[in-house]
């Protein structure tokens, strides 16, 4: 899914004609067969769509009952903070559902989602803002520039729950949090601009860790080489264990001493 710049500027125009303050929050729940729920807010300035029809919740209701495999739940409206706030709530059958939602239409939701099963026990889900920048683009960097000056700190606030353990989560930008089974991301506006900006998250059983043994390839003066675990070096000796015997080696024997990886002997 694609954030087409022509519907980024018209929001931009909103952002600066209305004090600058356009909020986006989505709620995401994520089961195993990548069905889910998902909720979704969007909060404008009440001077600037006070009156305005096409920003409804019916219009939201609208936009998202053409969608196949996406129900919905309910849709409100409601004010807090001197904003309106439209709110839709819905079920998807998967994130493929989900992925025909049209920027254009409901512009917060600029992005595709991905999620993967490794095979291993673990999953892997992907969010990615924005769009690739264009090699035969016409958008000039200084018209990017102003672009993200004009956007300020608008944020924009996803909250992501998962079926399952998170082993890691982490985004090349904004401000990423874990709590339990729960992602919190904050992104700016002006992040993706002109480009991608993702969120990763490892999912499944965190196993425990396990020192593995160090291995080490001495190699001697002589021209031989000896693989162990350098276990104690000294400026006289240097003890290695090979498989379960030591070697005393004397330091003056040594031309060097290199770490190596199983499989490459």
């Amino acid at each position: 899914m694609k954030l087409k710049y022509k519907k980024l500027i018209l929001f931009i125009i909103f952002l600066i004609f209305g004090s600058g303050c356009f909020e986006y929050e989505e709620e995401l729940t994520l089961k195993k067969d990548g069905s889910g729920s998902i909720m979704m807010a969007y909060g404008l300035p009440l001077e600037m769509v006070q009156n305005d029809e096409s920003f409804t919740s019916e219009k939201i209701r609208n936009d998202l009952t053409d969608i196949e495999g996406i129900t919905v739940i309910s849709t409100k409206e409601f004010e807090k903070n001197n904003l309106k706030w439209v709110q839709a709530s819905a079920k998807f059958n998967s994130l493929e559902s989900l992925s025909k939602i049209k920027s254009d239409k409901l512009p917060g939701f600029a992005g595709e989602m991905n999620f993967t099963n490794n095979g291993d026990g673990t999953f892997t889900f992907t969010k990615i803002l924005g769009e690739k920048p264009k090699t035969n683009s016409t958008q000039k960097p200084q018209d990017l520039d102003m672009m993200k000056k004009m956007v300020g700190d608008v944020n924009w606030e996803y909250d992501i729950s998962f079926p399952m353990n998170i082993v890691s989560a982490n985004s090349g930008q904004g401000d990423v949090k874990t709590i339990g089974k729960n992602v919190k991301w904050s992104v700016s506006l002006a992040n993706i601009i002109g480009g991608q900006t993702s969120l990763n998250v490892i999912l499944g059983k965190q196993s425990k860790m396990v020192s593995l043994p160090v291995h080490h390839s001495i190699q001697l003066r002589n021209g031989s080489t000896i693989h162990g675990e350098v276990i104690s070096l000294t400026k006289i000796s240097c003890i290695v264990m090979v498989k379960n015997k030591r070697e005393r080696i004397h330091r003056k024997d040594i031309q060097s001493i290199n770490f190596f990886k199983l499989g490459e002997l």
